[in-house]
């Protein structure tokens, strides 16, 4: 599988940005490694394999651990119709347009079922085309969106004990 390193470096600014760290170096201090590290990732610099320092960048943008390799990992834009297929027609349109930016599976069932709610947040452009404000703008909703989503599967968790 390709893994499209320009797009988790398009993220990892985006996120360093967000959090108001100005500077590659922000994020390097942050995070424990060199602005070379930072500047290397944020470019899009292509890799055999993911720096073991992933996870200190990604601890310091805030990022649940495995989000880069999940960034990285994502299908194409064109893989989608591949997704939809079984779908309503109306979801299989929404699958197959724009740009998937990231998924959560949450598990918001009742005891012993086998169902799983999956959220696809994407956007109606590719995020190449986007402007750096709007990028951020709508990764700081995605995040916002995460958190509500885990305070809900927190809630049921905590229900059930």
């Amino acid at each position: 599988m390709d893994r499209d390193w320009k797009r988790l470096g398009r993220a990892i600014k985006a996120q360093r940005e967000h959090l108001g760290m100005a500077t590659q170096q922000d994020l390097a201090n942050n995070a424990g490694v060199t602005r070379q590290t930072v500047q290397s990732l944020e470019a899009g610099t292509e890799r055999k394999r993911t720096p073991p320092t992933i996870g200190k960048v990604e601890k310091a943008l805030g990022w649940e651990p495995g989000t880069a390799t999940r960034i990285l990992s994502e299908a194409a834009p064109e893989a989608a119709p591949r997704f939809a297929e079984g779908m309503p027609l109306r979801v299989a349109r929404e699958l197959s347009e724009g740009q998937v930016e990231d998924t959560e599976v949450l598990d918001l069932t009742l005891p012993g079922s086998k169902s799983r709610l999956v959220v696809v947040f994407k956007h109606d452009s590719e995020a190449a085309d986007m402007a750096p404000d709007e990028l951020r703008a709508a990764l700081q909703e995605w995040t916002r969106i995460q958190r509500a989503l885990r305070q809900i599967t927190a809630g049921d968790e905590a229900d059930e004990a």
